[in-house]
């Protein structure tokens, strides 16, 4: 197969990370961007050294020597933009969540097989080292039989984050174009994704899901405290979400940062960090017969999460495999939110069972 030539769709803020697996790739290319914007999608023609851009996403579809797309769009035009993409023959990258509703991850699943192209919902914190190596713990049995993860996120002051517009951030806090909440339904898909990652699907789920005020008319979904029990064995899982609004966060990246510990019947992992750097010393910490063990030599940078994401679709593209998240994985972490959100709203607890359109 010659060089694969993939179109942006969407060329916003996060694109700077997708966009790192091209950079220098003897095997594909950033051939098209495609933008709202003119000024945006021009700019990063240059800057990545495209051969063209668009405004308008149908055109790049139609243009024949585009063989993939990276969708990098606010996620009310992802069920849309994805199964035009898939029907005009393009393998699908979207960045995450899925979708708004079960209806529009159904249409785009069934898409997919139609197609037969490759369709995969970028989840890159399951690609991150830290993540990674935690995983292979688990699953070496370092630390006996899972029984519990613990989850924590924490927003900061946006002054020391990543610049970010406001009309890039205003669409997050409109329930019809986010589907949700900025915390719980769009950054959270994350959190849903890795604690199924780690443990496996899920049975029942409890929320409380709190809105502040942030200004200017807007409201982010948090504090948050979402507790759940997971299918297999007595695993049962916890997660808050707090914004700490004065609080400085080292980060390159958003002003957030997060912390995953895992408890087995025989010892406990500590994952120390992923979108920041809050915390110094080693990423992963494994504790086991009295000893502690650090690793503190992984990679934990979160722009290699995006790097070994995109290079495992482009492999997986070449190989005529599935990566993850194929279309049914990321459904069922949909239907995960979803019912967490609807705990939230009801205050009871949901079964994912129970979520449908």
């Amino acid at each position: 197969m010659d060089k694969l030539r993939v179109g942006f769709v969407g060329a916003g803020r996060i694109a700077d990370l997708h966009a790192l697996v091209y950079r220098d790739n003897p095997e594909a290319e950033i051939y098209a961007v495609c933008d709202s914007q003119e000024e945006v999608a021009r700019q990063r023609v240059q800057e990545w050294g495209a051969k063209t851009w668009f405004n308008d996403y149908r055109e790049l579809l139609r243009d024949g020597a585009v063989d993939a797309v990276e969708i990098l769009t606010p996620h009310h035009l992802h069920a849309e933009m994805t199964i035009a993409a898939l029907e005009a023959g393009k393998h699908v990258s979207l960045q995450k969540p899925m979708a708004i509703n079960l209806s529009e991850a159904d249409a785009m699943i069934a898409a997919a097989q139609r197609s037969g192209k490759l369709f995969r919902v970028c989840e890159n914190f399951r690609y991150y080292p830290p993540f990674v190596k935690a995983k292979e713990l688990l699953d070496e049995g370092a630390i006996g039989e899972p029984l519990s993860i613990r989850v924590k996120v924490i927003y900061g002051s946006p002054q020391f984050g990543w610049p970010v517009s406001a009309e890039a951030w205003r669409w997050r806090f409109t329930e019809t174009e986010c589907g949700g909440g900025p915390a719980i339904f769009d950054h959270g898909y994350h959190i849903f994704s890795i604690v199924m990652y780690f443990l496996g699907p899920v049975e029942k789920v409890f929320a409380w899901i709190e809105w502040r005020e942030m200004g200017r008319a807007l409201a982010s979904d948090f504090p948050a405290v979402i507790i759940w029990k997971h299918r297999e064995s007595m695993r049962y899982g916890s997660w808050e979400t707090v914004g700490s609004p004065e609080l400085m966060i080292r980060s390159k990246y958003y002003a957030s940062d997060e912390w995953v510990e895992i408890t087995g019947s025989k010892g406990v992992i500590w994952i120390n960090r992923c979108s920041g750097m809050m915390l110094e010393g080693p990423p992963l910490v494994l504790y086991r017969d009295g000893e502690t063990r650090s690793f503190d030599t992984l990679e934990s940078d979160w722009g290699v999460s995006f790097v070994h994401a995109g290079r495992d679709f482009l492999a997986a593209i070449r190989e005529g495999r599935h990566c993850s998240l194929t279309g049914s994985e990321a459904r069922e972490i949909l239907q995960f939110s979803l019912a967490a959100h609807r705990s939230a709203r009801e205050g009871r607890e949901v079964r994912p069972e129970e979520m449908t359109d």
